[in-house]
């Protein structure tokens, strides 16, 4: 009797086995799109659209996954290419993924702008702005740097924190008068202290160096407690050394 039983249970387990193996699959839909490249588009925005990025670093993973699939070198793209879009079934829209134009400050100016603007910061680095203010609920500028590159001090001014936040990890929080504050964070060396006295241009911190190629550091102006649009504050680069992505 247990020999039999044996012999059933073994016989339904061959079954089983068996039906798992013969059972048709229905094929997947394919997982995929394409964009034919406009004017003024970029692989940041194309990235933003399809895989409805919310932060810097969720739309750079689309770029990336957009370079490869294309087997791109770089983020240059030509008006008419053809990408293809790998893991999305999104469908392209009838208008330009161009930046937006009419991103509204989330805080009232404070009044001292113009006496600021006549004391101009510098910039804490060179590169591409990525994301800015306003923009993915940006309190600040994002900026796409190469590794290795020096940070340094926007404005003179006192060490207030250098450390680990939660959510930029490696920050610095400069206080360049009793009501302004700069702040410098993400993928940076930190190489000042808390207390350390800085002068505008002085080397506060290095971009992380390492294999990524894609680096950025954030940064922001915050004054009688409210966060500025850093470009009201800069002075206008040369379009070869700084330009909108």
């Amino acid at each position: 009797m247990k020999i039999l039983k044996k012999i059933e249970i073994g016989l339904f387990l061959f079954l089983i086995s068996g039906c798992a193996v013969t059972i048709a699959t229905k094929p997947e839909k394919a997982h995929f799109t394409y964009h034919e490249v406009r004017k003024g588009e970029t692989l940041f925005r194309i990235s933003k659209y399809y895989y409805e990025g919310e932060t810097v670093e969720k739309i750079n993973q689309g770029v990336e996954k957009i370079m490869k699939a294309n087997n791109l070198k770089n983020e240059n793209i030509s008006v008419g290419q053809k990408l293809l879009i790998p893991e999305t079934n999104k469908q392209q829209p009838s208008y330009a993924l161009l930046p937006p134009t009419d991103i509204k400050p989330q805080t009232i100016q404070p009044p001292v702008e113009k006496i600021i603007k006549e004391s101009m910061f510098i910039w804490p680095t060179y590169g591409k702005i990525i994301c800015k203010f306003g923009e993915l609920g940006n309190k600040g500028i994002d900026l796409m740097v190469e590794p290795g590159v020096d940070v340094v001090a926007s404005n003179d001014g006192e060490v207030v924190f250098a450390g680990i936040t939660k959510k930029y990890d490696e920050t610095i929080i400069i206080k360049n008068s009793p009501s302004i504050y700069t702040v410098y964070a993400h993928d940076l060396e930190i190489k000042v202290k808390n207390g350390d006295k800085v002068k505008k241009g002085e080397i506060i911190g290095k971009v992380k160096s390492g294999t990524q190629k894609k680096r950025y550091i954030h940064f922001e102006i915050i004054i009688d407690g409210v966060n500025v649009d850093p470009l009201k504050y800069l002075p206008v680069q040369d379009e070869k050394q700084f330009f909108r992505r």
